[in-house]
């Protein structure tokens, strides 16, 4: 069966109707596990959008297994029950996170419960985390695209979320740093490079006990480093 799907309405922000929408559909009942979705070019011409929040959209709802991609063959909403199930959540932070501001916020609290969680796990292995963070002082250089540099930025939060080894913060992180992501790439200025690694120095000695882990002062700090960094 072919989908169709209506205009994105005015009052809504095109990547998140779209993604709205998407999750309307699966609610309602027109969209079902297994479905072959439009393609790019149709897709952009039933919404009446551009390309880019099209491409936007379709990041999120892959990265949160809403979707998936098969060469070849084209973009399925995904077969897989489980993934669906924890929805109801993911498309609630989804459609909450124009609120930059509230999504910075939450991201820097949330990333101190992280941390919290490892510092007091009776065992714990840091050598991935730190080899990330070594990695990443060889590989981020000015010469890579905004995308690069976030991708690499990335891995170091995505170590500290595996070391924490709950189901619960690992789909929950994710879903925060896919949402961001989109945001993070708008800067590059001549201090970011050196500010992101110093932040992720910081993480490390505290997670290893060289550095006196006060969250106060830590989360004032980033949210103010992120908001100079991300711009909307």
């Amino acid at each position: 069966m072919d989908i169709s799907f209506d205009r994105i309405h005015q009052n809504q922000t095109k990547t998140m109707g779209i993604v709205s929408l998407i999750k309307d559909y699966l609610i309602e009942g027109k969209l079902k596990p297994g479905d072959k979705l439009p393609t790019e070019v149709e897709l952009i011409k039933q919404l009446g959008v551009s390309r880019t929040p099209v491409r936007e959209a379709i990041k999120i709802l892959e990265s949160i297994g809403v979707i998936q991609i098969k060469r070849g063959e084209g973009m399925f909403i995904t077969d897989n029950s489980s993934k669906l199930t924890m929805n109801p959540l993911i498309f609630s932070l989804i459609m909450h996170s124009h609120n930059v501001d509230k999504l910075i916020e939450f991201r820097q609290h949330f990333e101190m419960l992280l941390m919290n969680m490892i510092i007091t796990k009776k065992e714990k292995d840091l050598s991935e985390i730190e080899a990330v963070y070594e990695s990443q002082v060889e590989r981020m250089t000015p010469d890579l695209t905004p995308e690069e540099l976030v991708d690499i930025d990335l891995e170091f939060h995505y170590a500290i979320l595996e070391e924490a080894e709950n189901p619960f913060t690992i789909e929950i992180g994710r879903t925060i740093y896919e949402l961001i992501r989109p945001k993070m790439v708008h800067f590059k200025d001549p201090e970011g490079i050196g500010r992101t690694l110093a932040t992720h120095k910081e993480h490390l000695e505290i997670l290893k006990g060289e550095k006196l882990f006060n969250p106060e002062e830590a989360i004032t700090r980033m949210i103010k480093n992120n908001e100079d960094m991300i711009k909307e």
